[in-house]
């Protein structure tokens, strides 16, 4: 009976405990967040003083509450963070090793500790540091891993290898330190020892080829690391290991041993029977990046050793297109051609002209992919218009890609050619027609927009409908970022003076589209017949600049230069006067090979025209004269 009684007083007087307990913990708890709510308004005070650079006054915020609550991990990081700002590197090193007595198994205080000797200048204590905290677990990779990435945050990088170096060695399981390694040593520049880790790398993860690709693109923009990276490669060549011999044609191809990349891909073909697609990926980057004749040569490859192979050919057929397509269009981007406004047309034997038009008939003749041949009809109407000036022919191609691929990327531009043809031709209602269509068309771009609605003004011009040609020019003027608004400005400016005059505006549009002919020379015996008496007319300005323009592109320097002089020596300035100073300086450094006179000459358009919209050409003509990079 006493013990039941005995049990029973026990009993109520745990309970009574336990009330008490958690009368006492709700309490704690109430009052415990009060503060906290408190404590947090100061931190976020604190915050703002951080942010507005009152560190000091941040400084005794963060300090109070750490030292009241100091397990509270963003008041001990807010105060650790203030103490490194204001340099007070000692408090920071206690901090730090009261937090080590604490867990002395935390990598990263160990780093933490490094770095703020390193910023005290104590060398010693950075590596005690460092190794005490590599040793507390030496078979533990993330100890590497952790006190190298605090040294990489400060740029501790020769420690941080280092220390990566002994993980590596370390650790049996070692390939996060190889990635590590190649991008510190990349950092560093110690390209031999990137090189020789991306090899080791490759060996064992393949499939990690656009990862050192990535970090080889980063070391040979400096052309001692390319060698470098070249020499590595080679040494190191396994040749069964497609991505070693992948990225050593591509540093072949990137330092322009395109003989080595190319004999190298022939080898990777065979290794893998690829049926040629390793040829085609060399031709097509050789392509992109713009090294053409590779490019040929890889295609030419491709039609002679996979002739069975029908897709190849189609797709090396349309990469020769636009391959001599492009050896053309360079040719007349050389410095002798590109200056000249007006371009004459090319020799109709040009060998690149010839087998662009071989290789694009092939298309349009052969193949069915609307873009595709879309773009072969375009380009070859195009070479008849402007350098065989068969204008039948362009029609007759232009024909097809308007009637049968409206929804090509062509279509647009097909309608501006077919325009721009018969304008020259002299059929202006039916250039008219193609200009609206393309005006109206809602897939074409403002720029095609802008240069129909410029050409519409011109006719509308010859049918003396000057009100609507002024209207259509200050719709296109509207649009300030368009190329062809200053074009339109000027327009608006030479019908407004010459609206009383209206022979002289159709003699304009008649010497435009004698120019546009490339029949230069009745553009020079057009203008040269017309009295250019007034020397402020803006009208004659621009008579005298067009005839300035032809004499350059018939080579008649002498010419050219009298006219350009003639305009830039007005007593009083006109829109032309930058212009014209510009193309003399031009003349001199292209056209008569005069480096002395031509920089002068871009000295003084410095000098007199500040503010022009040549100032920075002119800026960058001069450097390459004065580095003689001509």
């Amino acid at each position: 009976m006493n013990s039941i009684f005995n049990y029973s007083r026990r009993s109520h007087l745990c309970l009574r405990i336990m009330f008490v307990l958690i009368a006492l913990i709700f309490f704690v708890m109430e009052n415990s967040f009060a503060q906290t709510q408190d404590d947090w308004n100061k931190f976020r005070l604190a915050q703002s003083y951080e942010n507005i650079g009152n560190y000091e006054k941040a400084f005794e915020l963060y300090r109070e509450l750490y030292f009241r609550f100091p397990v509270q991990f963003q008041f001990y990081d807010a105060y650790y963070r203030m103490l490194t700002q204001l340099k007070r590197y000692d408090e920071a090193i206690g901090l730090l090793r009261d937090k080590l007595n604490q867990n002395p198994d935390d990598f990263n205080t160990y780093g933490e500790l490094a770095v703020l000797y390193d910023r005290k200048g104590i060398k010693d204590s950075i590596e005690y540091f460092i190794q005490q905290g590599l040793n507390r677990n030496p078979k533990n990779a993330m100890a590497y891993k952790f006190i190298a990435n605090i040294l990489i945050q400060n740029r501790m990088f020769d420690y941080a290898n280092r220390v990566l170096e002994e993980g590596k060695a370390r650790i049996s399981d070692n390939d996060m330190f190889i990635i590590d390694l190649i991008n510190i040593n990349t950092i560093l520049m110690n390209y031999q020892k990137s090189c020789s880790e991306m090899i080791e790398l490759l060996k064992k993860q393949p499939q990690q080829i656009s990862f050192v690709q990535n970090k080889l693109s980063q070391i040979i923009s400096n052309p001692a690391g390319l060698e470098t990276a070249i020499q590595v490669f080679e040494r190191n060549v396994v040749r069964k290991n497609l991505s070693i011999l992948k990225l050593l044609a591509w540093l072949y191809f990137q330092n322009r041993e395109f003989k080595k990349a190319f004999d190298i891909t022939l080898e990777i073909e065979k290794l893998t029977n690829s049926n040629g697609y390793e040829i085609l990926e060399f031709s097509n980057r050789a392509y992109q990046e713009g090294f053409i004749d590779e490019a040929v040569r890889g295609y030419e490859y491709i039609l002679k050793n996979f002739k069975e192979k029908k897709d190849l050919e189609a797709m090396s057929i349309i990469g020769l297109a636009r391959s001599f397509d492009q050896l053309f269009q360079n040719e007349f981007q050389s410095k002798n051609i590109s200056w000249k406004l007006y371009k004459q047309p090319a020799d109709t034997n040009n060998k690149n002209l010839k087998e662009a038009l071989k290789y694009y008939s092939i298309i349009y003749n052969n193949y069915t992919l609307p873009n595709l041949v879309a773009e072969a009809l375009f380009k070859t109407a195009l070479f008849y218009k402007e350098h065989f000036q068969d204008y039948t022919k362009a029609k007759d191609l232009l024909n097809r890609l308007i009637n049968d691929y409206v929804l090509t990327d062509y279509y647009a531009k097909g309608l501006l050619l077919a325009g721009d043809i018969e304008k020259i031709s002299g059929y202006d209602d039916k250039a008219y027609n193609y200009y609206e269509r393309l005006r109206t068309f809602s897939r074409a771009n403002e720029t095609e927009r802008n240069l129909a609605q410029f050409q519409i003004a011109e006719i509308l011009i010859r049918k003396s409908l000057y009100d609507s040609a002024k209207s259509v020019l200050s719709n296109i003027k509207k649009n300030t970022t368009s190329d062809v608004a200053n074009d339109a400005i000027e327009f608006l400016m030479i019908i407004t003076e010459q609206e009383s005059s209206p022979q002289n505006l159709k003699t304009y549009t008649e010497i435009e589209r004698l120019i546009e002919a490339k029949q230069f020379d009745e553009a020079i015996k057009k203008i040269s017949s017309i009295n250019l008496d007034d020397d402020y007319s803006i009208y004659q300005n621009r008579l005298r600049m067009m005839l300035a323009e032809l004499f350059i592109t018939t080579n008649k320097y002498s010419d050219a230069l009298a006219q350009l002089n003639y305009v830039y020596e007005l007593k009083e300035k006109t829109i032309y006067s930058d212009r014209a100073l510009f193309r003399i300086g031009q003349l001199y450094l292209y056209g008569l090979k005069d480096k002395i006179r031509a920089e002068q000459t871009f000295n003084k358009l410095l000098a007199e025209f500040p503010s022009s919209i040549f100032v920075s050409e002119v800026r960058a003509l001069i450097n390459q004269i004065q580095t003689e990079n001509f």
